[in-house]
């Protein structure tokens, strides 16, 4: 295992000094691979925790640029970067966040073609997907390649968080064998309320350290629903 730098052991000392975490969960953060698909609500949050908690390489996808409408809970982005490849200002931004990060690109949509391509390389990917066709396609893949996935979900007032595939835990089809489209299909835009991504993508940070250093409990056969508008955390086995 990595022997962490001086640096390190100065920069992480709030995350090393918690009771059964330590200098080894730190390192192991340091050694982690991690894949974020999708940088919007929810990737912002989890990009920007997982980068300030250590981890050691992050790979990101994105092909969407900033519009006007994702400043309202994109926190990764400012009026200055519309109409910009979010992919392109996400890495300036993790980067100027920490100057060691290894951080990977793709410029693309996740697709059946180019999943198992991208996920080479990485320990587990981070479903911070805004439409259901790239979240199965992530699901199936993250199951044939033997890789967790940490799930989020966020709409309205409502999020949901999960781990898949890791231990005793099934996918996400399991849980969900067939998605809601009508949505989708409809070309509804629904609405989401601006701090709800943040909630639920700092979660999936959460989820994703635990994951990668085995420290505490992960929601592993567990659903996390989160209902802010009254904001009760309910927990379900699924």
């Amino acid at each position: 295992m990595k022997a962490l730098s001086a640096a390190e052991l100065s920069r992480y000392r709030r995350n090393i000094a918690v009771d059964k975490f330590g200098a080894e969960g730190q390192a192991r953060l340091a050694e982690a691979r991690v894949l974020v698909v999708g940088a919007g609500g929810l990737g912002s949050a989890a990009l920007t925790y997982l980068a300030a908690a250590g981890v050691g390489k992050l790979g990101i996808v994105e092909f969407d640029v900033v519009s006007d409408s994702n400043l309202q809970r994109q926190i990764l982005y400012r009026e200055d970067d519309l109409w910009r490849f979010k992919i392109k200002i996400a890495a300036e931004r993790l980067a100027g966040q920490r100057a060691d990060l290894d951080i990977e690109t793709f410029d693309t949509k996740f697709t059946v073609e180019n999943a198992a391509e991208i996920l080479d390389g990485y320990d587990l990917a981070v479903d911070c997907t805004d439409n259901f066709e790239t979240r199965y396609i992530l699901d199936y893949f993250c199951a044939l390649t033997d890789k967790p996935m940490i799930y989020g979900s966020a709409q309205e007032a409502g999020g949901q968080v999960s781990v898949f595939n890791w231990g005793e835990a099934g996918c996400y089809a399991d849980l969900y064998p067939e998605a809601d489209l009508s949505g989708e299909q409809a070309g509804i835009e629904v609405g989401v309320l601006s701090p709800l991504p943040g909630i639920v993508g700092s979660i999936q940070a959460m989820e994703a350290v635990k994951v990668i250093t085995g420290y505490g409990t992960p929601l592993v056969g567990r659903l996390l629903v989160i209902d802010a508008a009254v904001m009760q955390f309910s927990l379900y086995e699924v």
